[in-house]
């Protein structure tokens, strides 16, 4: 009989079950607006968003269904999307297979403390389909086009897709129909070249995408933009990458992790020719085939040679791997996946031997980050799409969106990009600022775990990494320049390590002394399996002293096996934190009194009666506070307060809380309706 399911297993459930008429709920964003003057770098309102897609810009219109909404209908009518689907099924079925073949078998049923897969009916579901969530201006990708194509692109532009789904249940005696709704895990990155010839030249697509007045009003902003940088006739369809989470591991199986996830990663490139568009397995851009290079000392040598002949592009952040070193299939893996073995594919195959002597005498004379061979890997491996996603993203992804009005008030994102997305949002601003001025722009990228930096100086100085930041732990600089540092009042400390990890990042703390709820409290070390999904988490000493007991006045370590990696700070809320006191004068404070778990959920799942028991059943509890330019430490994420939190209107606009990336119900792949049923 399957175990019983943890606490916040059974919140998720809630989650869903508590699901209520929607329509009367507002949307998780401000009013649609576009300053003057100031580059769109990113859109992602809802109700522009859901415009676009109305007008054109839906996945079936770029698949060639144009009516298609759902999975099944573009299952039907697109052949490309069935393709793409076939393929993530493949694959889905391959990895399944090996895991079962390691005593790991998994089940789309989620009841217990069992691994999760992703059902592939949802590729095919009359109740789901892909959403546009955000359009990105990559006007910065400019630089990696001109490495095999000089002069002919001006960048890229992005529509991104998650998979969601949306139905109405009718209950018995005539009461009104009940909307249950929820995004999922899956992505789809829809890239569109800006080809140079079309616009002129790069100043003047750059110039497009800057509004020369304030632009009000979703309907507003999606003309400026659909005959601005979204105008079709100027654009070129290149490619879809994929990111899903396939594969889930529960806290209740994986009890030192706090969990696991996997995602699948994949790029398929786009050829209409002859009117029919066809889409065809691309490599992944800077992503080594580890297996096969491991298996070919021929392969081998042609990486490392690879590698010690471009040693400025690559500490530039601008390279390409050749296309027959790279692979076209990853999995990536969380928790912990900054740390994890698996997401860092050139240390695999690459030893700071293979590249001794590669770099100069004087590596600070002529290079920006790179010091030492093992820096050299370590920026080798941010460069890949499973190290930028497992390193500074949220949940495995990097764009979420906003949720739009149909998102039940316990499911929603306080914040719509990760840190790293973020963080990269003032360089894309200078970079496109440079370009319309026909200045050149600069060329650098920093690593993807690095916080925001002032591009305005000659060289980029980045803001210190606040509470729960990574943060490199070679202070010195020997491996990697130190171009960040914490915050004041805070240290880099080890959360979590693996044998062999080369260069280290953690955690940015306070002191023992000063510490707060949904903080880290327990450091550890990954012992590497056979497999990836067969790694082990080995917790080592507490970071601080905990009280016992729960209390308002001291602070628990709460265990891993409740959901939370590394361990949860905790403090019980008291009367002035669930009156937000702490918020005064408009600051924000670093924990807020939040949603939290306790007996009365399990009380709720297991009547059955959810609208009823939900009151009473969701209890209060601290946790770090986040939103704005404040983001969650490494598998966490900020959740939005529902509407109806008594007070919440003194929080500053914004305000979340951060919640375990996988206590959101939009986050995991299982515990959602039948993919053709829904709840029938």
């Amino acid at each position: 009989m399957p175990a019983k399911p943890s606490r916040f297993d059974l919140l998720v459930v809630l989650a869903l079950a508590c699901a209520i008429a929607l329509a009367a709920l507002p949307a998780l964003a401000a009013p649609a607006r576009l300053p003057a003057a100031e580059p769109v770098l990113d859109v992602l309102d809802p109700a522009t968003l859901a415009r676009l897609e109305a007008d054109g810009y839906g996945l079936g219109d770029v698949l060639g269904a144009p009516a298609a909404r759902t999975t099944a209908e573009l299952s039907a009518a697109s052949p490309a999307f069935r393709t793409l689907a076939d393929t993530v099924t493949a694959d889905v079925d391959a990895l399944r297979a090996e895991m079962a073949a390691t005593g790991r078998p998994l089940f789309e049923v989620t009841d217990g403390n069992v691994g999760r897969v992703l059902d592939r009916r949802w590729l095919a579901s009359p109740i789901a389909g892909f959403r546009l969530v955000a359009v990105v201006n990559r006007l910065d990708r400019r630089d990696f086009a001109e490495l095999t194509s000089p002069g002919e692109s001006c960048g890229e532009v992005r529509l991104i897709y998650r998979l969601a789904y949306s139905f109405e249940r009718k209950p018995p005696g005539g009461k009104a129909a009940t909307r249950y709704a929820s995004r999922m895990p899956v992505a789809l990155n829809v890239v569109y070249d800006a080809p140079a010839p079309a616009w002129g030249d790069c100043a003047a697509f750059a110039r497009a995408t800057v509004p020369g007045a304030p632009v009000e009003g979703p309907e507003a902003v999606a003309a400026f933009l659909k005959t601005g940088p979204l105008d079709r006739a100027r654009l070129a369809l290149k490619q879809i990458e994929v990111n899903a989470q396939i594969v889930r591991f529960p806290s209740g199986q994986e009890t030192t992790f706090g969990g696991q996830a996997v995602y699948l990663m994949r790029i398929f490139a786009a050829d209409d020719t002859g009117g029919a568009l066809r889409l065809r397995e691309e490599p992944l851009e800077n992503t080594p085939d580890v297996a096969r290079i491991a298996a070919d000392a021929g392969l081998k040598a042609r990486l490392v040679d690879y590698v010690r002949s471009n040693i400025a592009a690559i500490d530039e952040g601008v390279f390409a791997l050749p296309d027959d070193l790279a692979a076209r299939r990853v999995f990536s893996f969380s928790t912990y996946g900054s740390a994890r073995a698996a997401n860092r594919p050139y240390a695999q195959v690459l030893s700071d031997a293979d590249l001794a002597g590669a770099l100069p005498a004087d590596p600070a004379a002529t290079l920006a980050l790179v010091r030492s061979p093992a820096g050299l890997i370590a920026r080798l491996d941010q460069a890949t799409c499973t190290g930028c996603h497992q390193a500074g993203a949220t949940a495995g992804f990097h764009v979420l969106g906003l949720d739009d009005a149909e998102t039940s008030p316990l499911n929603r994102l306080a914040i719509g990009l990760s840190p790293h997305a973020s963080a990269e949002r003032p360089r894309r601003l200078a970079y496109v600022e440079a370009v319309a001025e026909g200045r050149a722009p600069s060329r650098f990228r920093p690593p993807s775990a690095a916080p925001p930096a002032d591009w305005t100086a000659d060289t980029p100085v980045h803001v210190p990494a606040g509470a729960g930041m990574m943060c490199p732990l070679d202070a010195a600089g020997g491996d990697l320049a130190a171009t960040w540092s914490c915050a004041v009042g805070l240290a880099c400390t080890a959360i979590s390590t693996d044998e062999g990890s080369g260069v280290r990042f953690g955690q940015c703390l306070p002191p023992p002394e000063k510490v707060f709820s949904g903080l880290p409290c327990l450091e550890g070390a990954i012992v590497a399996g056979k497999e990836p999904w067969l790694d082990r988490f080995t917790a080592g000493r507490q970071l601080s002293s905990f009280d016992r007991r729960a209390s308002p006045t001291g602070y628990t370590c709460r265990p891993p096996v409740g959901g939370a990696p590394g361990g949860l700070a905790y403090r019980q809320c008291d009367a002035a934190d669930k009156a937000f006191k702490g918020f005064s004068g408009g600051a924000m404070a670093n924990e807020v009194c939040a949603l939290a778990g306790g007996k009365a959920f399990d009380r709720c799942v297991a009547s059955n009666n959810f609208a009823d028991c939900l009151a009473a059943s969701v209890l209060r509890g601290n946790r770090m506070a986040c939103g704005g330019d404040r983001f969650c430490r490494e598998d966490f994420l900020c959740q939005a307060f529902p509407p109806d939190v008594a007070n919440v209107g003194r929080l500053p606009a914004g305000t979340g809380f951060c919640s375990p990336t996988y206590f959101l119900f939009q986050l995991r792949l299982d515990g959602h309706p039948d993919p053709v049923k829904g709840l029938g």
